[in-house]
């Protein structure tokens, strides 16, 4: 089975929405718990799944679709927060990889806190023995919130160019939670 029908499907199983897409300036106010993340210039939202336990949005290039893509954006909302370690996550991905790739490799970027919360960034590959089928290449960030657990991927479906490695670690950055209940982790000015 092609891997990116393998980690939609594996996505899929039990997701629901909650994010916050920003767009250009305009925001609703903000409560509680929040994903700050915008949507990519020159993207589309391509399928949005939820229910009671996860939410899940799917975001290609606007002549893409969730079928046919060369990029996609993923953001998957786990409402539970003590569901998830980033170990055991990192690990399951890896291992339903495993199960769809030639050969899997898992790197590590960089960990810490955003905001005064936890987050871990990695990157992963797929390669396949056939030249005719393009590898699958993704960095994953991912961020225990209080409420709930966040894990945003970026995916090509070619091995990325140094520029747009440097634009997706951007990108990536820019994705932070907040909470307006917390003064230490507040949400942007304008906002709340």
């Amino acid at each position: 089975m092609e891997l990116s029908m393998l980690r939609r499907r594996a996505t899929l199983a039990g997701c629901g929405l909650a994010l916050l897409l920003l767009a250009g300036s305009a925001a609703a106010a903000l409560q509680d718990e929040n994903l700050l993340q915008p949507l990519p210039d020159g993207f589309k939202v391509g399928n949005q799944q939820h229910n009671d336990h996860a939410a899940l949005t799917e975001m290609v290039p606007s002549n893409e679709s969730v079928d046919q893509w060369t990029q996609m954006v993923t953001t998957q909302i786990y409402f539970d927060r003590g569901a998830l370690s980033f170990d055991n996550y990192q690990a399951q991905m890896e291992q339903r990889w495993k199960g769809a790739c030639d050969s899997v490799d898992s790197q590590p970027v960089t960990s810490g806190k955003e905001n005064g919360y936890d987050f871990r960034l990695w990157v992963q590959s797929c390669h396949f023995n056939d030249p005719k089928h393009p590898p699958e290449v993704t960095w994953f960030k991912m961020i225990k919130g209080n409420d709930s657990t966040y894990v945003v991927q970026v995916a090509f479906h070619a091995d990325p160019q140094k520029d747009q490695v440097v634009h997706w670690m951007k990108y990536l950055r820019g994705v932070t939670v907040c909470d307006t209940r917390l003064k230490d982790r507040p949400c942007p000015a304008g906002m709340q």
